[in-house]
């Protein structure tokens, strides 16, 4: 029997440990009533994709695959949701900018997840347009540029003043996605100039 992986069992506490911080953030400000509301719809909502994936994963490979992706899915949610209410928890104590901090540092890591897992997206590459190492390549390369723009974010967000801080990320997010685009096309073009 197969070791399972840890988000089998970390999306589901995830929702548990985010369902929580809801009620208790609910108690302590009702008077947002409508925004805790809906977050628990949110996560109602989340855990019955999940229940639906899984569920349905059983069946074949390919819907563990599907299964794998959307608890990966639903643990980053529920991790960037939880990192928010805790750091809101905390701001109402006198740390305004942590929420902010705190969200910035884990989309980075998210980004850093992401990117590294680009190049290892499992694909029928003969199947795919072009040759299957120019395919590779580009995966390879929008992996790495997703990697180290997410370690820019977070290292800026834990640094730099909250203004540097945003405008740095305004510049480092599109650069990082004009940096892909542009590889692309560049593939394209000297794909058809072989032709």
């Amino acid at each position: 029997m197969a070791a399972k992986p840890i988000s089998d069992q970390l999306a589901p506490a995830m929702l548990v440990i985010c369902t929580g911080l809801v009620a208790w953030s609910w108690k302590l400000r009702p008077e947002g009533a409508v925004i805790w509301a809906t977050t628990m719809l949110l996560l109602a909502g989340m855990a019955l994709v999940l229940f639906v994936a899984v569920r349905r994963s059983t069946d074949q490979t390919r819907g563990d695959q599907v299964a794998r992706e959307i608890r990966n899915g639903v643990l980053w949610a529920g991790l960037m949701l939880a990192v928010t209410l805790v750091a809101k928890l905390v701001s109402m104590r006198g740390s305004a900018d942590l929420s902010e901090r705190a969200n910035m540092v884990v989309l980075g890591a998210f980004l850093v997840f992401t990117g590294n897992a680009i190049p290892k997206t499992i694909a029928y590459l003969p199947a795919l347009p072009g040759d299957a190492a120019r395919v590779q390549g580009l995966r390879r390369f929008a992996g790495w540029t997703w990697v180290l723009t997410g370690l820019a974010s977070a290292i800026v967000w834990l640094l730099l003043p909250i203004d540097v801080a945003w405008l740095v990320s305004m510049v480092l997010f599109p650069a990082s996605t004009i940096a892909i685009v542009a590889q692309i096309m560049r593939s394209r073009r000297a794909r058809h100039g072989e032709a």
